[in-house]
């Protein structure tokens, strides 16, 4: 699938039009949003939004945001939220990388922009941003046949990424950017020799853990995506110094040229737009110093980055799903898990789930989708210990890399596995994403069940059981004699009530009288 660039906007797009996708990157230095149409299995741009919102520049020192750059962001995205208005809700993904990783208040300018965009907002680690920015280049580039290395320099942080054809191998997110170095190290706009080497050799030493793993893996071509590799490429262009592609030689030149201003308010460039000034000196010395440290002789720019990962990932062949299904699966291998448990587990948690979805309001797809996983994984803490075992199964998955899922998702995934058995803590409900708070109890529930009706270990097809619901009440009837074949099942049904009744619900269960 390829994207096709057009310089015609579209009249309008007719209202829930399935052909439409919209991807959202809320990044340090820049927003950016795409709009494409499907035609004949190809995607095609039909417009473009970038606004500079520096919102790394707004990051404090006791790590919050302030008003006036909260207020910059919500005012773009609520232009960004007048074009996704009719976009279906299934074709838009919005995320945030560094910053709002980074954020300790993060939360409350989630839920304002989650309001100004009419979507709810995806916090993903700097791995999965660079899992994206992989499949981007893949998907715009065309699939590499040989070894390929990707890095894109954002504001906040700076991800690199080798791969060999569709598949990433090493992929690693620094923590420089272009506004965090050029605010950090080229204060109050002065440029100097001193203050580009300390920047440089702090670049250095961020990227010396991981250089000679990138180095002795190798690649055949690298590629940089990101708007301070496109601003030194065209700087390059225009002064005549190459065409456009990157090289040692090139970018020494560059750091001549720049040094011979004092600040960036007279740095005067070919090819350098105003806006990119404040943060160039950042971006040019990390470029450097990845040069240096990876032993880089070219490098081509590209167009594409997260946001065109992002759309190849909704419209592309299994998309996101078939994404978290391979993470689900090695999981489970690199854990020892029992796949058969966890396949019937989680085979009986979704047709308990598909019995109440109705009663219990539960219409978002996703959540059948994260409960399934979630039964999947419960057991993935037996490889630490068996007990506690729900205990650190939490830990392992709250604090892994899990391709495909965003932060909330990560830790609404994580939270089940932790209460699927034993005490149900409100404390860790409450933790859970907003998006999240009224469906965490009912995926609880479920998810304890369906551990319950196969604690047996039996390989064998879900029992024909029913299970109603309403409002907090739930009734579980089973088939007749099923307490007489399972004795147990009878005393772990009758501890589950009074662990349900602590968080106000009332289970009740009983056999079918035919």
């Amino acid at each position: 699938m390829n994207i096709h660039p057009t310089d015609v906007p579209p009249e309008g797009i007719e209202e829930n039009s399935p052909s439409y996708y919209a991807a959202v990157d809320l990044g340090s230095n820049s927003f950016h949003m795409i709009l494409a149409r499907q035609l004949n299995g190809q995607l095609q741009i039909v417009d473009r939004l970038r606004d500079m919102v520096r919102l790394r520049s707004g990051l404090m020192k006791d790590g919050s945001i302030n008003e006036e750059t909260q207020a910059r962001a919500l005012a773009a995205l609520t232009r960004f939220g007048d074009r996704l208005s009719n976009v279906p809700a299934e074709h838009i993904r919005v995320v945030g990388t560094y910053t709002l990783r980074r954020a300790r208040n993060s939360n409350e300018l989630l839920r304002n922009a989650a309001k100004a965009l009419g979507h709810p907002v995806e916090i993903i680690s700097g791995q999965e941003e660079a899992r994206l920015i992989y499949r981007g280049v893949a998907f715009t580039q065309g699939v590499a046949k040989e070894k390929r290395l990707v890095f894109d320099i954002g504001g906040g942080s700076t991800e690199l990424i080798l791969g060999e054809g569709p598949t990433p191998i090493l992929m690693e997110s620094l923590f420089m950017g272009c506004v965090s170095y050029s605010t950090a190290f080229f204060k109050e706009g002065r440029i100097s020799l001193k203050q580009w080497q300390r920047a440089e050799i702090a670049a250095r030493l961020e990227l010396q853990p991981v250089e000679s793993q990138f180095r002795l893996t190798g690649w055949s071509e690298a590629i940089g995506t990101s708007g301070s590799i496109r601003s030194i490429s065209n700087v390059l262009l225009e002064s005549g110094i190459s065409d456009g592609t990157i090289t040692p030689a090139g970018l020494a030149l560059l750091k001549e040229k720049l040094l011979v201003f004092d600040h960036i308010n007279d740095i005067n460039l070919p090819g350098l737009s105003s806006d990119r000034k404040s943060v160039f000196a950042g971006g040019l010395v990390i470029l450097t110093a990845i040069f240096d440290s990876l032993g880089i002789d070219r490098l081509s720019p590209c167009d594409a980055a997260l946001r065109e990962g992002l759309l190849d990932e909704m419209a592309g062949p299994g998309g996101l799903k078939n994404v978290r299904e391979q993470t689900v699966k090695s999981l489970l291998r690199l854990y020892h898990a029992d796949e058969n448990q966890a396949a019937q587990v989680a085979d009986t948690a979704v047709y308990l789930f598909d019995q109440v979805a109705k009663d219990w309001e539960l219409k978002d797809p996703e959540l059948r989708e994260l409960l399934a996983y979630s039964a999947q994984l419960h057991e993935v803490g037996l490889a630490v210990s068996h007990s506690g075992y729900h205990k650190h199964g939490h830990y392992l998955l709250s604090h892994g890399d899990l391709a495909g899922f965003s932060k909330e998702n990560q830790h609404l995934v994580a939270t089940l596995v932790r209460l699927h058995r034993r005490k149900i803590l409100p404390a860790e409900i409450d933790k859970v994403a907003s998006e999240y708070v009224l469906s965490i109890q009912p995926l609880i529930l479920l998810l304890r069940l369906a551990v319950l009706i196969h604690r047996n270990r039996m390989y064998e097809p879900h029992p024909e059981m029913t299970l109603s619901a309403h409002k907090n009440k739930l009734h579980l009837q089973c088939p007749r004699d099923w307490f007489q074949a399972h004795p147990l099942m009878d005393a772990d049904l009758s501890q589950e009530t009074r662990y349900l009744k602590s968080i106000g619900f009332k289970l009740t269960y009983s056999e079918c009288s035919d």
